[in-house]
């Protein structure tokens, strides 16, 4: 091989470097400008409490039972353990049925009953259409979470989404909010919305995110927690959009 030759090939090398090393810049630069919005998806995204109590009317029927409707959707959608709520409605009412049962039916009939609103789900568009990675961090069962997105057609209004049983992590703690980021490919930056103050806003807010609380279904105090307290996830989309293409004050 003559010099002139070995130089050539060593220019080669070093400018495949130089680009390769140039595109790596270029995608980590991009990379960290992208921010995310997380999103809970019960009581935010869905309207799970009258999704509870059409399923609890059309279970009470059913059986020709006289317990109270509201009752029973105020049950399904307390904050505690599933599997117990259906063992006391089977034993309270001597229904003579396999709770578990219950609790699976219940599972395969609500993604059929829940609703979003028109006005959410072009707020998810907008978001997406500026540049925010949208994602959606919710707590329950496989089947019946990914189920409501599913049928919703929330699947192609999202980026991603991380169900607590699929990575056997809960709200509030930090690994399934890394685990959304890591779905979506972006730095854990931007902003938590959801309807719990302790799962949505101190579990977002432990993780560096900015939070938006839906009032209604937790006190107004808790308004002091958050950094935006809103009634739907179109309102602080738009709040969170304004912010982010208002003029920065010197």
């Amino acid at each position: 091989m003559t010099h002139s030759s070995a130089v050539t090939r060593a220019s080669g090398h070093a400018d495949e470097r130089s680009l390769s090393d140039g595109v790596r810049r270029v995608r980590q630069s991009r990379l960290s400008r992208v921010r995310m919005v997380a999103l809970d998806l019960d009581g935010t995204l869905v309207d799970q409490e009258g999704a509870a109590r059409r399923w609890a009317t059309e279970f009470i029927r059913s059986r020709g039972l006289t317990a109270d409707v509201a009752a029973v959707a105020l049950a399904l959608t307390q904050r505690r353990p599933k599997g117990e709520v259906f063992n006391e409605l089977v034993r309270t009412h001597d229904l003579g049925l396999d709770p578990d049962e219950v609790w699976a039916n219940y599972r395969q009939r609500m993604p059929e009953l829940v609703t979003c609103t028109d006005a959410d789900r072009e707020a998810l568009v907008a978001l997406r259409a500026t540049g925010w990675r949208v994602g959606i961090v919710t707590n329950g069962m496989v089947d019946n979470q990914e189920g409501k997105i599913r049928q919703l057609g929330l699947d192609s209004l999202v980026d991603a989404w991380v169900i607590s049983e699929e990575v056997g992590i809960r709200k509030p703690s930090p690994g399934i909010f890394h685990a959304l980021a890591a779905r979506l490919e972006c730095p854990l930056d931007g902003w938590m919305i959801g309807d719990s103050l302790e799962l949505d806003v101190v579990g977002g807010a432990g993780v560096g995110l900015r939070t938006a609380l839906i009032s209604g279904a937790e006190p107004t105090q808790d308004a002091a927690h958050a950094d935006l307290l809103v009634a739907s996830v179109a309102e602080a989309a738009a709040a969170i959009m304004s912010e982010a293409t208002s003029p920065k004050t010197p």
